[in-house]
């Protein structure tokens, strides 16, 4: 799905704060301490390469050109005091160039000083390799859960495997077409040979049948947030208390998610009667993790996807929450995660110039208007080199035909919603952290006790009320 207009990374945007006196992180430490742990995450020193005549898909190898300083990058000196506007400036500057596939596909950018007294850092990893919730799990492995830093002062020694010949990647990949054609047809040899599997996958077929129907086949409306798109890139955001969710999901009995794209329906809501524009229903993807409690930390995708009706033409908060807690029961319900999951895996399976397609397709604001994403952070503290994180802007990629996409990121007792928007084709995107602002405070007061004003007692002993008489 990457074009020249569409870079499929994601990212995040975080400001961190030094702990007691510590010293503020310098790029050096910074890489050092990085390049001390990619022994744990080898995908970091990889890169891609393309098989000849492309007859499979891309493979990882080692780069054997690797150096952390191509990947870890300063945007402001060690003892300067950068502004938060021009950090936030060069983070959209930073976030409009794609990775470049010749390299590792990730990046850290550090700002060691803003002028606010935090630390400014923006991180970006390719979708191929990673998706929302592993991109948090990749970044707690360069982070700390204590304050204390522990940064080598000698590296471990690392040597590249050598990539494999033009010939070689061509025979292995058709190799492995084929075990991968093998394993297929003996899994559907022996799922028919045994009634429960052949009963699973009876529930399977009915679940993508229903997500078809639903979801798939069902076309987005028209929007102003589907148009042309160029290359720039601007990441705006707010971090709210997170307390106060909490405390209205428990009492309104639905969930934090649900909350969260009630408050963005109210924000979209806004911004389009700001602008003069009809606030009409739209059709948002939220990608949903299939990962288990075992494969949490994998690299690599294992997300399915949902589309959900969202109430931006509803005027109060409370029916948007109703309308969204009753559009996501649903889905829960009949199972659709579980639906868009094999539909996923069929795209897999298709021939490389059907695969494009339907890739392009399913990525089209046809399927769907935007992205809002929600993945949990930790809550407990993390630290970069001393300095306790404060707030993260999530980036969820856009795809061709879409000027928006919401991330949102939960972290200790904030929340972060960061609107990842093309400026030229989506000015208004910049208002949106205080459309964001109001209807956040719109559903936490859905949330609060009402207070009930006590009755009127009448008096046990009445005094005669004298008469008026008119002289």
């Amino acid at each position: 799905m990457e074009s020249p207009n569409a870079h499929m990374h994601v990212a995040w945007k975080g400001r961190f704060r030094p702990v007691g006196a510590r010293p503020h992180p310098t790029l050096d430490l910074l890489r050092r301490s990085v390049a001390a742990r990619l022994v744990h995450a080898p995908r970091f020193r990889q890169r891609l390469a393309t098989t000849p005549g492309a007859l499979a898909e891309p493979v990882w190898v080692d780069d054997e050109l690797f150096r952390i300083e191509h990947h870890v990058r300063a945007l402001s000196g060690d003892d300067e005091a950068l502004p938060r506007a021009r950090f936030d400036e060069l983070a959209d500057l930073a976030l409009s160039e794609p990775l470049e596939r010749h390299r590792a596909l990730w990046r850290v950018h550090l700002a060691p000083r803003l002028d606010d007294g935090t630390v400014g850092v923006l991180m970006q990893i390719h979708h191929a390799m990673v998706d929302g919730q592993s991109a948090v799990e990749l970044a707690l492995l360069l982070l700390d859960v204590g304050a204390d830093p522990d940064v080598p002062d000698e590296l471990p020694d690392w040597r590249p495997t050598p990539a494999p010949s033009p010939a070689r990647l061509a025979v292995e990949a058709l190799a492995d077409t084929g075990v991968e054609s093998l394993r297929s047809a003996r899994a559907v040899a022996r799922a028919a040979a045994s009634p429960r599997t052949a009963g699973r996958i009876a529930d399977t077929l009915r679940r993508t049948a229903l997500t078809l129907s639903e979801d798939v086949l069902r076309p987005a409306p028209s929007s102003y947030v589907n148009t042309d798109i160029g290359p720039r890139r601007t990441l705006v955001h707010h971090t709210a208390a997170l307390p106060p969710l909490l405390e209205a999901k428990r009492r309104l009995g639905v969930t934090l998610n649900d909350l969260c794209l009630a408050a963005v329906a109210g924000a979209l809501r806004e911004l389009a009667l700001r602008a003069g524009r009809p606030a009409e229903r739209l059709k948002v993807m939220v990608p949903v993790s299939r990962r288990s409690a075992q494969d949490a930390a994998d690299l690599g995708n294992r997300i399915s996807f949902v589309f959900v009706d969202l109430p931006v033409d509803l005027a109060r908060a409370a029916d948007r929450v109703a309308a969204v807690h009753a559009a996501t029961t649903r889905f829960k319900r009949d199972g659709r995660a579980a639906g868009g999951e094999a539909l996923m895996g069929a795209l897999g399976a298709l021939p490389e110039p059907l695969r494009d397609r339907a890739a392009k397709l399913a990525a089209s604001p046809r399927m769907y208007n935007l992205v809002v994403s929600n993945v949990p952070g930790p809550r407990v503290p993390v630290h970069l080199l001393g300095c306790e994180l404060l707030e993260a802007a999530p980036v969820i990629p856009l795809s061709d035909g879409h000027a928006l996409s919401i991330g949102i990121f939960s972290h200790r007792d904030v929340i972060t919603f960061g609107a990842y928007a093309d400026p030229t084709a989506l000015p208004e995107a910049a208002e949106l952290p205080s459309a964001l602002a109001a209807s956040l405070l719109a559903v936490e007061a859905l949330g609060r006790p009402r207070l009930v004003r006590p009755a009127r007692r009448r008096p046990l002993v009445t005094a005669p009320v004298p008469r008026r008489v008119r002289a």
